[in-house]
């Protein structure tokens, strides 16, 4: 989707992304490390939108933020419910939905070391005259589309998923967001006839439309597809072909933006402080960056988790992709002292476009037998971890 606005110093283009660990378990090859030096060369996070071409294997100083104009630090943002008559097909109206709504919300803004407020303002009409998106309003809308084809048999449309869209100042070289707007799959809920399903739980519905939409504003933020710590599907290559297969696993836990828990992961909420931190945050945080090698070559795109351990326990892990030349950098680390876990991509239809970049998937999982000390303000650099072939 792309918008016809154009000017002598901007670009507008809008994008619709469809959809949006605790477990510690002993691996195959632990591996010792060099865990030495200092500085760490810029690499790329896997969970943020380039603001140079809209991607989402960025740095934080990288990645894609929200324009001054439209959701200046310190400010709230403001978003409305849009109006529609499908609202009645399971509301009495579109103000129903607020509730589920604003604790989705709520669940963003509740991250102590982010800086993110915004709120509902109400139910808004959408005018014949005014599009909804690329008008600078921030929208949730419930929308089903119906069409007859040439034989008479009909078909739908929904619009759902997080609708971006940002703004290129060409005297800054930089994209920056401009505007946010969230369908909610309303066809989870129908039959076939388009009508509500007689075994729908309400409750059950608002509760999905919470968990749903806060996946859908995490994008709002700037936040890509995340990557669950080792869970139930690994991916690897097949043995002599170019496709690829599923293997199981014994762990199935993961974060919000993954499995849609009511409660954000560490990760989600690190990456979020990371796209919109509260004064003084970054500072108090340190990073960690090394290359993953495997047969002495670059590992391209595979994901490391840094996990941290302390008296209260082992907490939840903080991860990002190595780049294209198998370079990883974890920002947002608390001081203390983790353990680095690396591990292939395993979601073909979250992040297809590292798979066709020849990410690498047939290695298995290394976990550092030496810790790694991470301090305020620093980068933890100069580590290097080898990965063996031959996944199981």
């Amino acid at each position: 989707m792309q918008s016809a606005m154009t000017s002598a110093n901007s670009e507008i283009y809008g994008v619709h992304r469809i959809r949006g660990q605790r477990s510690l378990a002993l691996v195959a090859g632990l591996l010792t490390v060099l865990t030495s030096g200092s500085g760490g060369r810029p690499a790329e996070a896997y969970r943020f939108y380039d603001n140079g071409a809209f991607d989402y294997i960025v740095g934080s100083d990288q990645a894609l933020r929200w324009s001054a104009n439209a959701w200046a630090p310190g400010r709230t943002l403001t978003l409305e419910i849009e109006d529609g008559e499908d609202w009645s097909l399971l509301f009495d109206s579109a103000e129903d939905v607020r509730p589920p709504l604003e604790e989705a919300l709520g669940i963003w803004s509740g991250i102590e070391t982010a800086d993110i407020s915004w709120r509902l303002a109400g139910v808004a009409a959408l005018s014949d005259e005014t599009p909804r998106f690329g008008d600078s309003r921030h929208r949730v809308f419930l929308e089903q589309q119906r069409w007859r084809d040439s034989e008479g048999d009909h078909h739908y449309y929904y619009r759902s998923g997080a609708f971006l869209w940002w703004v290129r100042d060409h005297a800054r070289s930089a994209w920056e967001l401009t505007e946010c707007d969230v369908g909610l799959p309303w066809h989870w809920w129908l039959d076939d006839d388009l009508q509500p399903r007689t075994d729908l739980d309400l409750d059950d519905v608002r509760a999905t439309i919470t968990r749903y939409a806060a996946e859908e504003f995490g994008h709002c933020l700037g936040l890509g597809d995340g990557v669950r710590f080792p869970g139930s599907r690994v991916l690897r290559r097949r043995a002599g072909g170019d496709d690829f297969v599923w293997r199981g696993n014994i762990w199935d836990r993961g974060p919000l933006m993954h499995n849609y828990w009511e409660q954000l992961s560490q990760d989600d909420r690190v990456a979020a402080s990371l796209l919109r931190p509260r004064p003084g945050w970054r500072s108090s945080v340190g990073s960690v960056s090394g290359t993953l090698k495997v047969e002495g070559s670059a590992a391209p795109y595979v994901h490391v988790y840094a996990i941290r351990s302390s008296a209260e326990g082992v907490q939840d892990p903080v991860g990002a992709f190595a780049n294209v030349h198998g370079e990883f950098l974890i920002e947002g680390l608390p001081p203390g002292e983790y353990l680095l876990w690396a591990h292939p991509i395993r979601y073909l239809w979250k992040h297809s476009r590292l798979l066709a970049a020849d990410a690498e998937t047939d290695v298995k999982d290394a976990v550092l037998a030496q810790p790694v000390r991470v301090e305020a303000g620093q980068v933890t650099g100069g580590i290097e971890i080898p990965l063996r072939t031959g996944r199981p």
